[in-house]
């Protein structure tokens, strides 16, 4: 666009009557490229003004657009997540009330391999697009789903070797950081949905 405002500046000044140009010094001669360079000027100010205008709305678009698509991301990687909810809260309480009734036999995990929130991760430095308060609410919730699986993964690979105290404990604590996240996650799943339009 900056090109085309150079250019539109060349065309006018080259489409100036020779006799503008000549050494008599008449002044309707002077009068006249007065006017040209004027009329040059103006037109190339209005180019870079329309340049400048188009160039801030392309990038409003563009943001806009990525703002929708990281809140479908997101709410979708959120509510992928809820199905399993209920089913973790009732192991997480009866391991509990196991070790509480002192029947921990009857407890039984199995390692995994601790899940990725891909969505998440590759979209980071994007979530200012989302405004503070959505930033503040997804990173809240992630960092409890985190710590969830941080937990549930130290018990089901060590919870043979763990006194009564500390397996209550880590169990607890697990089951407290996946409520806290499912808290805000409900309403946070609601509010991307709304950002995303769906």
């Amino acid at each position: 666009m900056i090109r085309l405002a150079i250019a539109t500046v060349v065309l006018c000044l080259a489409s100036a009557p020779i006799h503008a140009f000549a050494s008599d010094r008449v002044k309707t001669s002077d009068t006249a490229m007065s006017d040209l360079m004027l009329a040059a000027i103006i037109a190339a100010s209005a180019t870079l003004i329309v340049a400048f205008l188009n160039s801030i709305v392309a990038e409003l678009f563009r943001r806009h657009k990525d703002r929708v698509a990281l809140a479908a991301g997101i709410a979708g990687e959120l509510a992928s997540y809820e199905p399993a909810l209920p089913i973790l809260q009732k192991v997480l309480s009866d391991t509990i009330h196991a070790v509480e009734t002192g029947n921990r036999g009857v407890i039984g995990y199995r390692p995994f391999e601790k899940p990725k929130d891909l969505v998440f991760e590759k979209a980071v430095e994007k979530l200012g697009l989302l405004g503070p308060k959505l930033v503040e609410d997804i990173v809240y919730v992630y960092g409890n789903l985190n710590a969830f699986r941080t937990s549930l993964g130290l018990i089901s690979t060590h919870f043979k070797e763990m006194p009564d105290e500390e397996l209550r404990a880590r169990s607890t604590a697990c089951l407290e950081a996946l409520n806290r996240a499912a808290q805000r996650g409900g309403p946070l799943v609601v509010a991307l949905k709304r950002v995303a339009g769906v």
